[in-house]
C-alpha cells in the first residue's frame, strides 16, 4: 500500500492545478443552461413527430446551412433571390419540358417560388444584373436583328453561328452553374447561341444552321455586342489553255517596288500587266460578287511556254462571294470572251478545298513540243555536259542571254530568240595560224581581255599569249540528221539526273531529282531563213521534268542530254506544254 501513495499524491497535485486555472477565470460563466427550462413546454416523442412531418424545414434559416442545388424548392429559391434572370432560371433551374423556351420555363420557376415566398418579388429589381449572363439574353432580339441584317447581301443555305466570350465570364457562369444549377445544364455559351439560332430560323428562309461547313460563320462579340461574318470561300474547277507566250500563270510583283505600286509598275504594282489568273479570276470575281481570288495549278509553264491539249487543271477560289451558285456555260463563255484569245477555258464545275489539295498533290504526267538550233560544239564544252553533277556549285550566273533573232516559229507571234544556253569551260588561245593571221591590235586586245601584258611587237604577243593559254579544244562537225534522229528516239525509257536549274535556283532546293522519259518521238529537222538547222520533236515524261534543261544540258546540270549525245549545241527556240495527262 506504501507503493501507491506517491501516485496517490500527483492525481490530488492534478486537481489542485486544474482548479488554479478555473479560479483564474478560465471557463468561467454566470450563464446556467437550465435557466430557461420550461417544465410545462415538454412534449412526448410521438408529438414531435407528428409536429414534423407537417412542416417544410427553412433550409435557408441561417447562411452556415449548405445551400441545395436545384431542382429542389430551396435551390430554386436561392436562384430567385441572387437575381437570377428569366432565361437563366429556366437554363439552370431543371424544370424545363421538351420544346419550351428559356423564358418560359423561367417564368414558370419564378412563380412557383413567389407562391411559396412573395417577399422575393422585387429579388430582380433589388439585383439587376443576372449573375449567370450578366443579362446577355436581354440582347437575343438585338444580336438577332444584326446577324440578319448582317447575312442579307450573301446567298446561302448554310448558317453557323459562334460566340466570343472573355474566359473569366465562362469561368465565372461555369463554378455557378456547376455549384447552384441543376446537373446537365446548358452552358451559358451554347444555350446564346442556340436562342439567336431558333429567332433566325424563324425569319431565313432556306437557311439551315449548322455546326460544320457552312456558307457563312457569323461570330458574335458579346462584349461589344457585334457581329463578324465569315465567308466561306466558293471554288471552281477547270481547265485553261494558254495559247499566247509572254503571260505568266500567276501575278508577278514589280520588281523595282515588291507589288506596293510604282511608276514603273504605272502604279499597278505587277512585273506583267496581265495573267492567267488574272484573265480567269477576275471575270469570276465579278459574276460571284467576291473580293479577291487565288489560282490553285496542277503545276506551272513558263512565262514564255504555251499550254495547249485538253489544257491545265486548275481550281480557282473567288474569297468571301456574294452569291454561290453559277452557270458554268455562261461563265466559260464570258471568260473566254474578256481574254481575248489568250486564255481558254473548259470544264466548270463546282469544286471544294479538298480538290485543291489533290490538285497540287497529283503528280501528272505531260507531253512537250520544243524546237531548238544546232551550233558547234568543242570538247572541252562537251567535257563540261558529261561532268559529274556537283551539289556543291551554287553559283548563279546568267543564263537568258539573248542571240541573234531567229525567224522560225510556230507562228509570227513566236518568232523569239533563242534560249542561249553557255557552256562555261576554261578560257583558251585561238591557234597559232589564227594568231598569225591576227592584226597587232586584235592580239593586243586578246592580252587586254585575259589580264596579260599589251607592250611589245606582234611575235611577242603572240608568245606571251601561247605561255598564259592553252590552246583552243577541238570543234566537232554537227552530227547528221540520221544521227540526231537516232539520239532522239533513244530517249524513250532514259532516266534522267536534273539538278536544279540555275534559272530557279534562287526559288528551289539545291537538290538531283531523277526522271524518266517515257516516250520520245521521231524528230521533224528543217532549215531556216539563216540557213541553220532547226529540230523539233514531242516527248512525254514525268511530272517535274525540266525539259530545257534536257535539251541543252545546262552546264552539266542535267544528264544525260541532248547537247551531249548528239556532240552539238542545243539553243531552245520555244517550247509548248502539248498535253498534261490527268483527271
Amino acid at each position: 500500500m506504501a507503493g501507491n501513495e506517491p501516485e496517490k499524491a500527483d492525481a490530488e497535485d492534478d486537481d489542485e492545478d486544474w482548479m488554479a486555472y478555473a479560479n483564474a477565470g478560465f471557463g468561467e460563466t454566470n450563464y446556467s443552461l437550465w435557466d430557461e427550462v420550461d417544465d410545462t413546454a415538454e412534449t412526448t416523442g410521438d408529438e414531435d413527430l407528428d409536429q414534423g412531418s407537417l412542416e417544410v424545414p427553412d433550409q435557408l434559416g441561417t447562411h452556415m446551412e449548405e445551400i441545395p442545388r436545384a431542382p429542389s424548392p430551396a435551390g430554386h429559391k436561392h436562384l430567385v433571390r441572387i437575381g437570377t434572370c428569366d432565361a437563366c432560371l429556366g437554363r439552370v433551374g431543371g424544370k424545363m419540358h421538351y420544346g419550351q423556351s428559356m423564358e418560359a420555363a423561367g417564368k414558370e420557376v419564378r412563380q412557383a417560388v413567389l407562391d411559396r415566398d412573395a417577399h422575393l418579388a422585387s429579388a430582380r429589381d433589388d439585383v439587376p444584373l443576372c449573375p449567370f449572363c450578366e443579362n446577355l439574353f436581354e440582347e437575343v432580339e438585338l444580336l438577332t436583328d444584326i446577324i440578319f441584317d448582317a447575312v442579307q447581301p450573301y446567298e446561302l443555305s448554310r448558317l453557323q453561328l459562334g460566340a466570343r466570350f472573355p474566359k473569366d465570364q465562362t469561368e465565372s457562369e461555369d463554378e455557378l452553374r456547376k455549384r447552384f444549377g441543376a446537373g446537365g445544364s446548358e452552358a451559358l455559351k451554347a444555350a446564346l447561341v442556340n436562342a439567336i439560332a431558333r429567332r433566325l430560323n424563324e425569319r431565313l428562309d432556306n437557311v439551315t444552321m449548322v455546326n460544320e461547313k457552312p456558307d457563312v460563320m457569323a461570330l458574335i462579340d458579346v462584349l461589344t455586342l457585334t457581329v463578324d461574318l465569315d465567308v466561306r470561300a466558293v471554288y471552281v474547277y477547270g481547265r485553261y489553255r494558254k495559247l499566247e507566250r509572254g503571260i505568266p500563270q500567276t501575278r508577278w510583283p514589280c520588281r523595282a517596288c515588291k507589288g506596293r505600286g510604282c511608276e514603273r509598275c504605272d502604279h499597278t504594282g505587277l512585273q506583267y500587266e496581265r495573267s492567267v489568273q488574272d484573265l480567269i479570276g477576275n471575270p469570276m470575281m465579278a459574276a460571284l460578287e467576291g473580293t479577291e481570288h487565288a489560282f490553285h495549278g496542277m503545276g506551272r509553264e513558263d512565262i514564255d511556254v504555251r499550254c495547249l491539249g485538253q489544257g491545265r487543271p486548275f481550281v480557282m477560289e473567288i474569297k468571301e462571294p456574294k452569291k454561290r451558285a453559277f452557270s458554268a456555260a455562261k461563265l466559260t463563255e464570258m471568260i473566254n470572251q474578256q481574254a481575248g484569245g489568250s486564255v481558254e477555258v473548259a470544264s466548270l464545275r463546282p469544286s471544294n478545298r479538298k480538290e485543291v489539295v489533290r490538285i497540287k498533290d497529283t503528280p501528272a504526267e505531260k507531253s512537250y513540243t520544243i524546237r531548238f538550233t544546232l551550233e558547234p560544239m568543242n570538247a572541252a564544252e562537251l567535257a563540261v555536259l558529261t561532268a559529274p553533277v556537283d551539289l556543291t556549285d551554287g553559283s548563279g550566273k546568267g543564263r537568258n542571254k539573248k542571240r541573234r533573232r531567229q525567224q522560225r516559229g510556230d507562228d509570227a507571234s513566236d518568232r523569239t530568240k533563242p534560249l542561249d544556253a553557255p557552256i562555261e569551260t576554261p578560257a583558251t588561245r585561238p591557234s597559232d595560224e589564227a594568231m598569225a593571221k591576227m592584226k597587232k591590235a586584235e592580239l593586243v586586245a586578246l592580252c587586254e581581255e585575259h589580264g596579260l601584258a599589251k607592250t611589245g611587237t606582234k611575235p611577242v604577243l603572240i608568245e606571251r599569249l601561247q605561255e598564259a593559254l592553252p590552246p583552243a579544244s577541238e570543234v566537232f562537225e554537227l552530227p547528221s540528221d540520221e544521227v540526231i534522229v537516232q539520239v532522239i528516239e533513244g530517249l524513250k525509257g532514259v532516266k534522267l539526273a536534273q539538278r536544279t536549274p540555275e534559272r530557279v535556283s534562287h526559288r528551289r532546293a539545291d537538290l538531283i531529282r531523277k526522271r524518266t522519259v517515257f516516250e520520245s518521238h521521231t524528230p521533224i529537222i528543217e532549215l531556216n531563213e539563216d540557213g541553220r538547222r532547226e529540230v523539233e520533236f514531242t516527248l512525254r515524261c514525268e511530272s517535274g521534268t525540266y525539259v530545257k534543261e534536257t535539251v541543252h544540258g545546262d552546264s552539266g546540270r542535267t544528264q544525260p542530254s541532248v547537247a551531249s549525245l548528239i556532240r552539238a549545241k542545243c539553243n531552245v527556240v520555244w517550247l509548248d506544254v502539248g498535253d498534261i495527262h490527268a483527271d
